[in-house]
């Protein structure tokens, strides 16, 4: 019950982080009269472009922001948002959308935040829209503001209905005027032709041009951020109890197995979401953890007084170990707290159990052995939670498991749950 309880309590916590996930930073923003206000922004640095701001006063004030009330924010050190009126693509991108509508919808004059991902004589904006649909713009001076188009098509193959078996056709409308947008560097006119629909390859393109027309090498303003990878090692010590339930083998649910302490260690890889200043994070661990465990179990013979039958079960296994979870930590502190749970996947290196069964008849005692499991499994799957902390490369971090055990019976379980006290360190994390 107090496991349950556990689980239930972290699991509840999770879902309230998920669902309050205010990340006030520090920024300003530029007023439409151009004075600037100094304070914290509500910058949850997802994909999707931002549709208002929440913006909180020294005073601890917090007032809303639409992209017709100011001109610009920014959030750290090179986040900037402009508010811009310009046209835009709407239409569907994605193939079951366009089943529905196919049309071409054009918006104009349309006031939206977008990001600034390189300044000078070529601006370069982005956003991505509720409809996870990204746009680039291009802007030469304070020329009009040019969007990247696609035009896309249904392609299907006739006699055939299914929409799994259409196509996307697409045509780079941009392809046929960003050349003339750069025309007076003829370079870069000739690669803007084909320059893919990407953010590296817009981002390039534009800076090649700035680089040309000033003599300057350039870069960013700011760059969308991407998933990072880091590694690390792990070690720790496990405590860990098994107990087995079902009919089959009636002995072993009667067995107690004193919980026995073990080692584990591993390396780790984590996958930090460019979300939230990578508040979450894919955790990932290989590690082996072995565990010897022995019980014992005394019957006596109530038809045979004096008769009495003495079990030692004996369990010796080794096990690698694929541990998934998914993390979130808390990003503005030195110490940094986290909460992760997830699922285990475990195949045994080493899997040998075997069972004694000493009878004391008289004159002679009887003995016999076995093994305690003739039917078992090497694959076991487990749910795992935790909690812990990190420094710089060092983290903490106490974590529950339940696995469903080694038995192969059908309605015959042995479940194993352990608690681990794990040491962590990640190469090159400050």
């Amino acid at each position: 019950m107090r496991k349950l309880l556990l689980i239930v309590t972290i699991l509840l916590f999770s879902a309230h982080i998920v669902k309050s996930q205010e990340n006030y930073i520090k920024g300003s923003i530029l007023l439409l009269n151009k004075d600037t206000l100094h304070g914290l922004i509500d910058y949850r640095d997802r994909e999707q472009t931002p549709a208002m701001i929440r913006f909180k006063t020294s005073s601890g004030d917090i007032k809303t922001f639409k992209p017709v009330e100011i001109n610009a924010f920014s959030v750290g050190k090179d986040i900037v948002f402009l508010s811009k009126r310009l046209a835009m693509d709407v239409s569907n991108c994605y193939l079951e959308d366009l089943v529905s509508n196919a049309s071409v919808r054009i918006v104009s004059d349309t006031a939206v935040f977008v990001r600034l991902i390189v300044r000078g004589p070529l601006n370069l904006y982005y956003m991505k829209d509720a409809k996870e649909k990204e746009h680039f713009w291009f802007q030469k001076g304070h020329d009009s503001i040019f969007e990247m188009r696609i035009a896309r098509k249904i392609v299907k193959t006739p006699g055939v209905n299914i929409v799994s078996d259409w196509s996307l056709a697409k045509l780079n409308i941009y392809q046929l005027f960003l050349p003339g947008i750069v025309s007076d560097c003829p370079a870069i006119a000739e690669k803007a032709k084909t320059t893919e629909f990407s953010m590296k390859d817009f981002e390039r393109l534009a800076l090649k041009y700035n680089e040309c027309i000033t003599g300057v090498k350039a870069f960013p303003t700011s760059k969308v951020k991407k998933i990072r990878f880091t590694i690390g090692l792990v070690a720790g010590a496990s405590t860990l109890n098994l107990k087995f339930f079902g009919a089959k083998i009636i002995t072993l649910t009667h067995v107690t197995f004193p919980a026995v302490w073990t080692y584990t260690g591993g390396v780790a890889l984590k996958i930090i979401l460019p979300y939230l200043n990578g508040s979450w994070i894919i955790y990932n661990d290989i590690v082996y953890r072995p565990y010897h465990l022995s019980g014992t179990y005394d019957t006596i013979n109530i038809f045979s007084p004096g008769i009495s039958s003495h079990y030692t079960c004996d369990f010796s296994m080794g096990y690698l170990k694929l541990n998934t979870m998914l993390r979130y930590q808390f990003p503005k502190w030195v110490v940094k707290p986290f909460i992760n749970v997830g699922m285990s996947n475990s195949y045994a290196l080493v899997n040998n159990n075997t069972y004694t069964k000493t009878t004391n008849t008289k004159p002679n005692p009887t003995y016999e052995e076995g093994p305690a499991i003739a039917s078992s499994k090497l694959y076991e799957a487990g749910f795992i939670c935790g909690i812990g902390a990190c420094i710089k490369g060092m983290g903490l971090e106490v974590r529950y498991e339940w696995a469903n055990g080694m038995s192969a019976y059908a309605g015959f379980t042995g479940s194993e749950n352990s608690f681990t006290f794990l040491l962590s360190y990640t190469f090159g994390q400050k």
